[in-house]
């Protein structure tokens, strides 16, 4: 090995150490108006960690890990998801009971957990007894269609984040997001997997 791959080798491992050493854990809090008519506050939390940019290693900043935390409390008993899912609603059902929705694709959490080929492409969390468990069905339940999100789906930076947001600063976080992609925001009974032919 030359010198100077030598030296690179070094550089890169150091680069590794360095990013995986340095995270930032950014917590908050959300109103969460509930399809009942009830308001909540959730708390939520992700981990930022040093990441280099594709193709350039050394171009490094603060990206959002994809687990995250989310918990709050209802009917008088305390929930906790840690998930991939990139949330985007936290409803409560015809048995009364809180359930958490995804679309599907966002983060890859479809390709991860073969759910590639549900219709429409969202996923539906419901918990357990102990309220930390959050198994899915094969599909979403229709009670659900058209509901609009009431978790904040936009992320700034570590040091941009507050710590608490009502609902009116959410709709507006998440302006550009409705905008763009409304299925990501508004749940669309229409919607479908562009990677169910690939891998279903």
């Amino acid at each position: 090995m030359n010198s100077f791959k030598r030296i690179a080798t070094i550089l890169a491992l150091a680069a590794t150490t360095l990013l995986s050493a340095c995270s930032k854990t950014v917590q908050w809090e959300e109103e969460v108006p509930l399809n009942t008519g009830e308001t909540i506050w959730v708390k939520r939390s992700v981990v930022y960690s040093l990441k280099g940019a594709g193709g350039n290693p050394f171009d490094i900043g603060y990206g959002q890990d994809k687990t995250e935390m989310l918990s709050f409390q209802w009917g008088g008993k305390k929930y906790v998801y840690e998930g991939e899912a990139a949330l985007m609603l936290l409803a409560i059902s015809p048995q009364k009971q809180p359930v958490l929705v995804a679309p599907a694709a966002d983060r890859g959490w479809d390709w991860n957990h073969n759910y590639y080929c549900a219709t429409p492409h969202y996923v539906q969390f419901v918990p357990d007894a102990s309220g930390r468990e959050w198994p899915w069905p094969p599909e979403i339940e229709p009670w659900v269609y058209g509901m609009s999100h009431n978790l904040m789906r936009q992320r700034r930076k570590p040091e941009e984040m507050k710590t608490r947001y009502t609902a009116q600063q959410r709709d507006e976080e998440d302006r550009i997001l409705s905008i763009q992609t409304p299925s990501r925001v508004t749940i669309d009974a229409k919607h479908i997997s562009k990677n169910c032919k690939k891998r279903g």
